[in-house]
C-alpha cells in the first residue's frame, strides 16, 4: 500500500455537487399525501383517522430515501444526482436531512461497481424494473449509512416545476441577491443568466428550479439552505385551505405526480404523513450535507488517486465508515442534539501531544461548537470527564458514546472562568487516549487504497 500525507486546506472548496430536491422531497411527500387523501376520501374526515401507523425503526423515527433525477428530456435523466435520506422523529417533532455526495463510490457485486448515483440506473436495467432499482438503491444506502430505509422517492424536474406551478407558487424571502451569469440553458450547453434580488418574492416553478439549482456564484451551503426555504414555502402553501381544496388545483397536480414521482408509500401511510405536516415548523428542520472539506461540518470523505478507479472522480470516506455511520446515529437517532446547539471546551489532561486539538477537528466534522480547545490544569488525568452547570446537556449522549466520561456538576475553580462562556468542558484522560475508541484524525494520514478495501461490498 503507497500512503501520502495530505495537509488539510483550509476553505477547500467542496467538490459535490447537490440536485434541486435535497431539501424539497420530505415536505413534498407530505404535501402528497393531502392530495392523495382529499382526491380519496370526503374532506371532512381526520387524515390521521384514516391513516395507517408509519414504519419506524428501534428509535421510533420512520426514515427515507429521497432522490433526485433529470427525468426523460435531459442528459443522463435516470442517474441520481441527488440522494438525501431524511428521518422524522414525531414524538420531538423534528425533520432531519443527510444529503449523500453522487460521487461516492460503491462496491456492488450484482450490478458492478460505481459512483452512487449510477446505482439506481444499473438496478432498473439489471432487475429490469424501476421499482427494483429502488430497492437495490436503498439496500446500498442502508449499508452506507449504517440505518434502516423505511420508505423511498424519486423525483424529477419536471414533477419540481409543476408542481410549484399547481400549487399557485411559493412565497419566499431571498436573504442575499443572486446574479449568477451562468445558470444552465435547458436542452443546450449555453447559459441564461439568472438575478434575483435580496426580499420577499412569489416564485413560479421556473424560478424556484433556478433558484434552487444555481451555483456558480454561491457554495454548496448557500444552496443547501436555500432549499430549505423552499420545503418550508411549499408546506406552508399547501397547507393552506385554500389550495388544498381547490379542485383545479388536485387535478393538476395529480396529473403531475402520475408520471414524475415513485414511491413504496402506501395511501394509508401517505394520510399519515398529511397529517402531521402542519407540526413541523422550519427551525425543526436540520439539514447536514456530506462532503469532502475536512475543515468543515460533514466533511469526512477525499478524493482517492483517479487511476485506481479507472480515471474517475470519486470520493470515499477517510479512515472508513465508521465515521460516516457515527454520524448517522448522531443525526438520525440522536436528532434532539443539534437543537440543542451545546459549546463544548476541550482540554487535554494527557502527556500525549495533540489530543486537545486533533479531538477538535473530528468534533467540528461532527457539527459541534467547539468555542476553545487546549491544555487541562494537570496531565496526570486517567479518567475522562465532562463538566456542566444546570441541567444535563443532551450532547452528552454522544460524547459518552465515543469517550464514556464522568459526569460532574461541580466545576472546580481553575475552570470555573471557563464555564462562563461554555457548556460543556470536555476533559481527556488516559484512558480514552489509550483505548480502541480512540478516535484519531485520518486525515493527518490518508492511504491511497484499492476500491475493494475502502468500500463496502455488500450485495
Amino acid at each position: 500500500m503507497n500512503f501520502q500525507k495530505r495537509k488539510i486546506g483550509k476553505g477547500k472548496k467542496i467538490s459535490i455537487s447537490l440536485g434541486i430536491f435535497t431539501s424539497v422531497a420530505v415536505i413534498l411527500l407530505l404535501f402528497i399525501g393531502i392530495v392523495k387523501a382529499v382526491s380519496k376520501i370526503d374532506i371532512g374526515v381526520f387524515l390521521k383517522v384514516a391513516g395507517t401507523e408509519l414504519k419506524t425503526d428501534a428509535y421510533g423515527h420512520t426514515n427515507f430515501l429521497l432522490l433526485g433525477t433529470g427525468g426523460k428530456f435531459h442528459d443522463g435523466g435516470n442517474l441520481t444526482d441527488t440522494i438525501m435520506i431524511a428521518s422524522l422523529d414525531n414524538e420531538q417533532k423534528v425533520v432531519t436531512m443527510v444529503s449523500l455526495p453522487r460521487d461516492t463510490w460503491v462496491n456492488d457485486n450484482t450490478i458492478g461497481n460505481s459512483k452512487i448515483n449510477e446505482v439506481y440506473f444499473k438496478g432498473k436495467n439489471y432487475f429490469g424494473s424501476s421499482r427494483e432499482g429502488l430497492d437495490h438503491m436503498k439496500k446500498k444506502v442502508e449499508t452506507l449509512m449504517g440505518i434502516p430505509i423505511h420508505y423511498w422517492a424519486k423525483i424529477d424536474f419536471k414533477g419540481f416545476t409543476e408542481l410549484i406551478d399547481a400549487i399557485g407558487g411559493i412565497d419566499v424571502f431571498v436573504e442575499t441577491t443572486i446574479n449568477d451569469p451562468y445558470y444552465p440553458k435547458d436542452g443546450t450547453v449555453e447559459y441564461e443568466p439568472f438575478y434575483i434580488s435580496a426580499g420577499e418574492h412569489n416564485m413560479d416553478g421556473a424560478t424556484a428550479l433556478k433558484y434552487a439549482r444555481s451555483r456558480k456564484t454561491t457554495s454548496d451551503f448557500d444552496r443547501a439552505n436555500r432549499q430549505q426555504k423552499i420545503i418550508y414555502a411549499i408546506k406552508e402553501k399547501a397547507l393552506q385551505t385554500n389550495t388544498i381544496f381547490s379542485s383545479e388545483k388536485i387535478r393538476n397536480i395529480l396529473d403531475t405526480l402520475k408520471e414524475n414521482i415513485k414511491t413504496n408509500i402506501t395511501v394509508k401511510e401517505i394520510l399519515t404523513l398529511g397529517s402531521i405536516a402542519k407540526n413541523y415548523s422550519s427551525g425543526q428542520i436540520s439539514h447536514r450535507l456530506i462532503h469532502d472539506d475536512p475543515t468543515q461540518c460533514g466533511g469526512f470523505f477525499y478524493t482517492p488517486e483517479r487511476s485506481y478507479y479507472g480515471g474517475l472522480f470519486v470520493l470515499i470516506p477517510a479512515g472508513g465508515f465508521k465515521f460516516i455511520h457515527l454520524y448517522s446515529d448522531l443525526n438520525f437517532n440522536l436528532p434532539y442534539i443539534a437543537q440543542e446547539k451545546a459549546k463544548i471546551h476541550i482540554l487535554n489532561g494527557t502527556k500525549t501531544i495533540g489530543v486537545a486539538g486533533e479531538t477538535k477537528q473530528i468534533l467540528n466534522r461532527f457539527c459541534f461548537n467547539i468555542n476553545r480547545f487546549g491544555n487541562a490544569h494537570t496531565k496526570e488525568n486517567k479518567k475522562t470527564k465532562y463538566y456542566y452547570q444546570g441541567e444535563r446537556p443532551a450532547t452528552l449522549d454522544f460524547l459518552q458514546k465515543i469517550a464514556p466520561g464522568e459526569e460532574i456538576t461541580e466545576i472546580p475553580i481553575e475552570y470555573q472562568e471557563y464555564m462562563t462562556e461554555t457548556d460543556i468542558i470536555f476533559e481527556i484522560g488516559s484512558d480514552y487516549v489509550n483505548s480502541k475508541k480512540y478516535l484519531e484524525d485520518p486525515f493527518y494520514s490518508l492511504a491511497t487504497l484499492y476500491p475493494a478495501t475502502t468500500t463496502t461490498d455488500e450485495n
